[in-house]
Parts: structure tokens; C-alpha cells; sequence
């Protein structure tokens, strides 16, 4: 199953990326941050594991044009919902998940927004070697605050039900509260869907001290979803513990947390996130499962998790007999498939089809 399957616009729009790209042969680059061409950067980048598909959409708020993605494969909708150009599986439509990513960044009271600060010096790097994708920017407020942006995320594929996130702040003149809001929304606007009445029921929203979980249902179809996030919070590497400003609302879930900075602090999230559904786990056990399981990545660590996950990745492309150097832009393009092909975003047919046309161009 592709996240697009029109697999002309994914190539010709690719090979924009890798265009840019630097020498590194197991990376796609994409240099500068250009709004208008932010759907084709969410789809060339994204992310998935077998279990969970994940468009690169960022993970802060966002004015401009997007579409917000998270997609289990089997959970799917009746076919009287509108066809998709980019997810279809045979019995309906796969249906967009709760999305997991969000951190809101704000400055004070100013909210971090690529559409309307000045956003330098952004790159977007997919890390095919390692599985995982990364921006870095600088970004000035309205006001003039400027600080230093640099992003992380990945989809355990060791641990197939976690993705976990690490946002970093760094205070270039800025001198007040920095503030991060790590939520788990169901609050969905599909842009892809045109019925009247929404796909999904939400069963509970939970904030508890350490950890928050959504349960949601879809409608007519009855897969049930759970989502539970947990965090860590430092400043200049040094753990912060506090108690957080809890958020429950009726589609929303998560925490409200934040510290004081001043020149040249630097303050980072890592968001550790359980993405459970009832394919795999009795509807009953979800809420507490996915919760045991947040609880059990954050107690992990980022290190560990993603030692974990770059240790299946090192397998995988030892068993794939691609070679370790070649930067040149075909065997760049072979690995971006294969990569597609692990995830589990394309099918096998579709990479050696697309691998069949990329060769054949170069």
C-alpha cells in the first residue's frame, strides 16, 4: 500500500529532492523551507514501520496548507467515503489515526508558525541508513525572538507500536518562558473524506500525572485505537521534574510544560508515544496497555529506543546487498525505494516497478 500511489507525481517530485541532496548517499535533503511545495515535502518524507504509516507533516502548529496523516494499515472505512489519491486498501478507504505528533511551541505567548515567522537556514533530511527524519531552522517571532530549531522522529521498528519525537529549543536572543504542549489529537479535519458525519467515535480522553491516552472507534467498521503519550523534559541536559499543566478535552489529550530561559539555553522534549488498535489487543486491554507501554519507552530512553530501531535497520540493509558507498543520484533513488519497501509504505511490486524506471532514466 503506497501513501501515493500515483507513483509518476512521487518520482519526478523525488528527484527534486535528490536534486539537492548532499553527498551523503544514504540521505534526501531538501534545503530551504518552501511553503508551497509542503504536501509534496510531507509525502517524499515520510515515515512508517509495518504497523503505522506517518505523513511528515511538522510537528509544530502549522497555518499554512497540510495534510496531517497517521495510518494503521487494515483500519480502513467504507468505499462510499471519497477514493483518496494516496490511500486505498481492497475492502475501503484507510482512514487518517488520531495524529501523534503534535508539540505547540510557544515563546511567552507567541506560537511558533513556519507560515508566518521568518523561517533560515531550514533543512529536512530523511535518514534512510538510520530510519529517521530530521529538520533543523532557525526561526524569528513576529516580535523579533529568535531561536534555533532542530527535530527528530522516528517509528520504532524494533518496538513496531512506539514513535518517539525529540524537539529542541535553543534561545538565540530570547529571554522568557519557553514553553512545549505535547498532545495526542483527535480532533480530525480529513481533507480526503467528504461524508457528513465524522469516521470516528471518541471513546476516552485521560490525563493522569505521568501519562495521557485518546481511545477512539471508528464508526460502521468498530476498529478501536488507543494512543498514550508520555515525555521527558530538560534544559541545558539537565532533567527538569515538575508537575505539568494537564490537558483533557473532549478529543484532546496531553500536557502543558515549560521553563524559564535565558541567551543561549537550550530546552528539548522527547515525546514517547504507544500507538495500540484492536487488530492486535482485546478492545478492553488498550487504554491499559498502551499506558504500561508509554510509560515502559519513556523508562527506555531515547538512546536505547533508537539504538534498538537503527540495530533492525543495520539488518536489514546487510541482508539487501546494496552497497555501503555509490552516492550517485540511481543508487540514491534505489535505496529511497527499498526504504519505502521496509516501512511497508509501498508494495514490492511497486518498488521494483519504480526501481525498473528510475534506472532506466539515468
Amino acid at each position: 500500500m503506497s501513501i501515493n500511489s500515483n507513483s509518476q507525481y512521487e518520482t519526478t517530485n523525488m528527484n527534486t529532492m535528490i536534486t539537492n541532496a548532499e553527498t551523503d548517499p544514504w540521505c534526501l535533503l531538501e534545503d530551504g523551507f518552501h511553503e508551497q511545495d509542503q504536501l509534496i515535502s510531507e509525502d517524499v518524507f515520510s515515515l512508517g514501520n509495518g504497523q503505522i504509516e506517518q505523513r511528515a507533516n511538522l510537528e509544530e502548529f502549522y497555518s499554512g496548507k497540510t495534510i496531517l496523516g497517521s495510518y494503521i494499515p487494515g483500519i480502513y472505512y467504507p468505499e462510499d467515503t471519497k477514493r483518496s489519491i494516496w490511500k486505498n486498501g481492497d475492502a475501503g478507504t484507510t482512514v487518517n489515526a488520531p495524529n501523534w505528533t503534535g508539540i505547540i511551541i510557544r515563546l511567552n505567548e507567541e506560537k511558533l508558525d513556519l507560515a508566518t515567522w521568518e523561517i533560515q537556514n531550514f533543512k529536512r533530511i530523511l535518514n534512510m541508513r538510520e530510519g529517521f527524519l530530521e529538520r533543523t531552522f532557525e526561526a524569528i517571532s513576529l516580535k523579533g525572538h529568535q531561536i534555533q530549531v532542530s527535530v527528530k522522529r522516528f517509528l520504532s521498528m524494533a518496538e513496531t507500536e512506539v514513535g518517539a519525537i525529540h524537539y529542541s529549543v535553543k534561545s538565540l536572543n530570547f529571554e522568557g518562558r519557553i514553553s512545549f504542549m505535547p498532545i495526542l489529537d483527535g480532533d480530525l479535519k480529513d481533507q480526503l473524506q467528504d461524508r457528513n458525519e465524522p469516521i470516528w467515535n471518541v471513546l476516552q480522553t485521560k490525563t493522569q500525572s505521568d501519562v495521557a491516552h485518546l481511545w477512539m472507534q471508528t464508526r460502521h467498521t468498530d476498529f478501536h485505537v488507543c494512543q498514550a503519550l508520555t515525555y521527558a523534559l530538560y534544559k541545558n541536559n539537565e532533567l527538569l521534574n515538575f508537575v505539568p499543566t494537564k490537558i483533557e478535552k473532549e478529543k484532546i489529550a496531553g500536557f502543558s510544560i515549560g521553563t524559564d530561559v535565558k541567551k543561549n539555553d537550550t530546552v528539548y522534549l522527547n515525546k514517547y508515544v504507544s500507538i495500540l488498535n484492536s487488530q492486535n489487543h482485546p478492545r478492553n486491554e488498550l487504554t491499559e496497555l498502551a499506558c504500561v507501554l508509554a510509560r515502559a519507552s519513556r523508562q527506555k530512553g531515547w538512546k536505547k529506543l533508537m539504538e534498538e530501531h537503527t540495530a533492525v535497520w543495520t539488518g536489514k540493509w546487510n541482508d539487501s546487498g546494496i552497497s555501503d558507498d555509490g552516492g550517485d543520484e540511481t543508487q540514491r533513488i534505489i535505496r529511497y525505494k527499498l526504504f519505502r519497501n521496509y516501512q511497508g509504505l509501498d508494495s514490492n511490486d511497486e518498488t521494483q516497478r519504480d526501481c525498473q524506471l528510475i534506472s532506466s532514466r539515468f
